[in-house]
């Protein structure tokens, strides 16, 4: 009969496979998309580093913990372990500020023409692949000045149990691990409330578009939904995905550190939700690519 931590582990590795397999045929795609076509779509960009990332964030996160639960024995010291939770952290904070990067640039192409936003459209295209380099940059710096300045728990590794990274390595009783686990949450925050203005702004948009255009709708005598619906209905899921696995993560770990106390349940739970949100969000993005309609003359 399978153990508890069995159980988990193969949980574990269904969602780092399935994700894994998502983000790379997302990438080979706009890849292949990016490679093939005559001009340089910055969404195709946007979206390889977004599968790129998500990819390497289930890698990091998840084959750790499946082979901590499945206690492998850990075959690395503390400067390896501590390599994997920077990489943890820098894939994920990667992973939420491309998330906002391609929600920004999704609101500024389906803005109207005759817009504010319509100088910003052109240089928008021109300029995004300095904008994504400025991320990867700022995120290599950031973690690393936590990197550096984060000291890991004496008991890093335990050969029964595996390695010992991520919240595993949570000190409650260190001050300074109570520090470096805020700054994150406050960059989070900043890129969330972006992300949820620029998607309240497209569903704006597309709502105005659908009831300029509802008399066309109605003279049509099809039931489906509309493409403005299914649009709308995307966005709303991808940023109810990105909220809810992504912000309420963080809250089982101040949970620990404010009552100084590790909960295993509480770690799990943290673990799968920052899992679930690579996993899914290539499913959603494929939909979203499918369906956003560039509304580019609609007023």
């Amino acid at each position: 009969m399978l153990t508890l931590d069995e159980i988990l582990g193969i949980v574990y590795l269904q969602l780092t496979g399935i994700g894994f397999l998502g983000n790379l045929t997302l990438l080979i795609l706009n890849s292949f998309n990016f490679l093939t076509a005559h001009t340089v779509r910055p969404k195709n960009v946007i979206i390889i580093q977004l599968a790129f990332s998500n990819a390497m964030v289930l890698l990091f996160m998840g084959i750790p913990t499946i082979t901590r639960l499945w206690k492998v024995k850990c075959v690395l010291d503390r400067t390896g372990i501590k390599i994997i939770t920077y990489m943890q952290t820098l894939t994920r904070g990667l992973s939420l500020n491309i998330t906002c990067l391609l929600s920004v640039y999704q609101a500024i192409t389906i803005s109207p023409n005759n817009s504010l936003w319509a100088q910003v459209k052109i240089k928008a295209q021109k300029c995004i692949i300095r904008f994504t380099v400025l991320c990867w940059i700022f995120h290599l710096l950031f973690h690393m000045l936590l990197f550096l300045r984060h000291d890991s728990p004496k008991n890093s590794t335990v050969s029964k149990d595996g390695c010992s990274t991520g919240y595993r390595a949570l000190d409650v009783y260190n001050n300074n691990h109570i520090k470096f686990e805020i700054i994150p949450w406050v960059r989070d925050t900043f890129f969330a409330g972006l992300m949820t203005a620029s998607s309240v702004h497209m569903v704006l948009i597309l709502y105005r578009h659908k009831r300029n255009v509802n008399h066309i709708h109605k003279k049509s005598s099809s039931t489906k939904v509309s493409p403005e619906t299914r649009a709308t209905q995307a966005i709303l899921l991808l940023v109810t995905t990105f909220f809810f696995f992504n912000i309420f993560s963080p809250i089982c770990i101040f949970c620990m550190l404010y009552f100084k106390s590790i909960n295993l349940w509480m770690i799990h739970t943290s673990a799968l939700l920052s899992l679930c949100y690579p996993t899914i969000s290539p499913f959603i993005l494929v939909s979203i690519n499918k369906q956003v309609p560039y509304i580019c003359a609609c007023k």
